[in-house]
Parts: C-alpha cells; sequence; structure tokens
C-alpha cells in the first residue's frame, strides 16, 4: 500500500503536478493509513510541502469521493490533480469533476487505488494501482494453513508489489487552476 501509494503520487509529481489533492479512506483500516503515508513520503521525497487543505476523509465509497472532490474543486487554488485511496471514490470524484464543468484529464487528473472493473468502465478510463490479488489470497491462505497446521512460518510478512496502471484520467496540468 506505501509502495503503490507513492508510485501514483510520484507519477503525478512527474507530469508537473505540486498542488495534488487527496481523498482519504476508511481511517480504521491499515490500508487508509498505508496508503496515506505513501503520498505524503512522495511529496516529501520531491520537496513538494504537504498541504492539509488538500486532503478529504472518506470512507471508500463513491459518494463520499463525490463529496470530497466538490470540497476540494471549491477551494482557492483548487488541486491540478487527485488521487483517491480507492477507485470507487475516486469514480465519485470523477462524476463531481464533471458537474462542475471541468474536464478530465484536461482541468484535473483523477487517480484512483485499486484497479477494480469500474477503472476501466468510466469515461475516461482510470488511472490506478493494481493489487495483484490472486497473489495476495493464495499467499494469505498459505500463512492460514501453515498457522492452522501448527507448522512454523518462514516469514509471516510478505511484500507483494503493485503495478501502476496508466490510463486516460491523468495528463500534465494544462493551465493554472482559477
Amino acid at each position: 500500500d506505501v509502495d503503490g501509494s507513492q508510485q501514483i503520487t510520484q507519477y503525478l509529481l512527474d507530469l508537473g503536478h505540486r498542488r495534488i489533492g487527496y481523498v482519504l479512506g476508511l481511517q480504521e483500516t491499515r490500508a487508509a493509513h498505508d496508503r496515506f503515508a505513501g503520498y505524503r513520503d512522495a511529496l516529501a521525497e520531491a520537496g513538494v510541502g504537504y498541504d492539509e487543505a488538500l486532503v478529504r476523509f472518506g470512507n471508500d465509497l463513491f459518494d463520499a469521493g463525490r463529496d470530497a472532490a466538490h470540497s476540494l474543486l471549491q477551494i482557492p487554488t483548487r488541486p491540478t490533480a487527485i488521487f483517491c485511496s480507492n477507485d470507487e471514490m475516486a469514480a465519485g470524484v470523477c462524476v463531481a469533476v464533471h458537474e462542475t464543468g471541468l474536464h478530465i484529464p484536461g482541468d484535473v487528473s483523477v487517480a484512483g487505488f485499486d484497479d477494480i472493473a469500474l477503472a476501466r468502465q468510466i469515461w475516461p478510463p482510470l488511472t490506478t494501482v493494481r493489487q495483484p490479488i490472486y497473489e495476495i489470497a493464495t499467499t494469505a491462505t498459505r500463512l492460514l494453513i501453515d498457522l492452522l497446521g501448527h507448522r512454523p512460518l518462514e516469514n509471516p510478512h510478505h511484500e507483494i508489489p503493485t503495478n501502476l496502471v496508466i490510463r486516460a484520467s491523468t495528463a500534465g496540468p494544462c493551465h493554472l487552476p482559477t
């Protein structure tokens, strides 16, 4: 989660974005905290100051993304990109951007995390981070079987790499936000 979030934030920075909004998922989950940490780490590594005004809290659902985007797009110097800690909220952000009369990615780039089917089905298709769900599930199942069989775990900590999936929802900032 940390690495994938760093990758996508760095990608947005490499495109030229410096005002990257972030919509945080359920704060009760480790994934939400890890993804937020990756976002903040990438900003720090790039020398871009963290701006609390660019962060909104969500609940991992579509409406939370939509509400967060409406809020972010109202601030005086709006973000040129918005990154959500999951694809469902990012889909809500896309709707809000369209509702405000702005264009993706011309006015605002949008990115998500997870690469659920919805990421390929919305317009424009969503840039996101793909998690290898099958590999995660099989690794977790093997660990559980070993635990249930009272076998010692050789390595209880596994990091499974994510992949950045670049689609049409992101581009360099075309102009300064109004």
